[in-house]
């Protein structure tokens, strides 16, 4: 494995388990960061952010390969969401420009981009999957759609546990609606699986931990709640009530300046009925499969969050 792999998102939820699996597999890793970061063997951090083009320069100067994971999940607007969704793309197209090699890029995008009129979030991963396939470079592009991500270090994840440590499951809008999840160790073995792939060129994938129609939110907070061992109120939540909640939030957040989660417009994306993957879009052949069902990776996550 002598590839030179660029990677923005290093520092992140799923930039620092991509990070550790490239490491392992010998790869030569640029990585981006607005900090300075500790030395690691075999990776070299840049210094900057997607507003310095020289930083860019240098991150994909003598890249095989580009994958962009740097994103935003929560924003106070549209225009904070597209400076770090879309606009960080055309950013890096332009930094490919005079790169001594045309590398192959990997978006890391969202399930949501399917969907984008439903949120200013959505709305940005799908102007970022645009960048991507109207490049003017002639790059070789695969486009990367996650489902739920969930694992060691999700705070996300943390949060629906101390609400069944609290005995609630809260239902957004419609209990039986259905999500797709993937524990992010197998989200980051298959990212390097199409490193090694010339099979997925212009296309966008979809991939989850192949459990048949995703889970119910139901299923989800059952399997938690079991390894748990605690019995929790099933509540389900109206969406006028979650808008309301968002709305509140968006106040609040404008008025002590803090951008919350749940947004009123992220009510959109919380109260829609099927976050599935299409199955049509998938890794093809045999040699990717997840290795987590949803059982197995909260359990090991619940552990992990115990012991850390």
């Amino acid at each position: 494995m002598n590839k030179h792999i660029a990677v923005t998102g290093a520092t992140g939820f799923v930039g620092q388990h991509l990070l550790c699996q490239l490491i392992s597999k010998g790869y030569k890793v640029t990585a981006l960061t607005r900090r300075p970061q500790k030395p690691i063997e075999n990776v070299h951090w840049i210094l900057g952010d997607f507003e310095s083009a020289s930083s860019l320069r240098e991150l994909v100067q003598d890249a095989d390969v580009v994958i962009n994971v740097a994103g935003l999940v929560k924003a106070p607007n549209l225009d904070d969401f597209q400076k770090a969704n879309s606009i960080a793309v055309d950013a890096l197209m332009n930094a490919i420009k005079s790169a001594n090699k045309i590398p192959y890029f990997i978006q890391i995008s969202s399930l949501t981009a399917r969907e984008p009129t439903i949120s200013d979030y959505a709305r940005s991963k799908f102007d970022g999957e645009e960048k991507v396939k109207n490049n003017n470079l002639n790059l070789n592009w695969t486009i990367l759609r996650p489902p739920g991500i969930y694992g060691p270090k999700d705070t996300e994840t943390l949060k629906i546990f101390n609400l069944i440590k609290w005995h609630l499951a809260l239902f957004p809008a419609n209990r039986h609606h259905r999500v797709s999840w993937i524990h992010v160790f197998d989200l980051v073995k298959a990212i390097t699986f199409l490193i090694e792939s010339n099979d997925h060129f212009s296309q966008i994938i979809e991939i989850d931990d192949g459990h048949e129609k995703g889970y119910s939110h139901e299923e989800f907070f059952k399997i938690s709640s079991d390894i748990m061992g605690i019995s929790p109120l099933k509540i389900t939540l109206p969406q006028c009530l979650l808008r309301f909640i968002g709305h509140t939030n968006d106040i609040l957040g404008h008025i002590v300046d803090y951008v919350p989660m749940v947004s009123v417009k992220k009510t959109n994306e919380l109260c829609h009925s099927n976050w599935v993957v299409d199955k049509t879009k998938t890794i093809k052949g045999s040699e990717w499969r997840a290795e987590y069902d949803l059982q197995k990776g909260l359990k090991e996550t619940l552990d992990w969050y115990k012991n850390n």
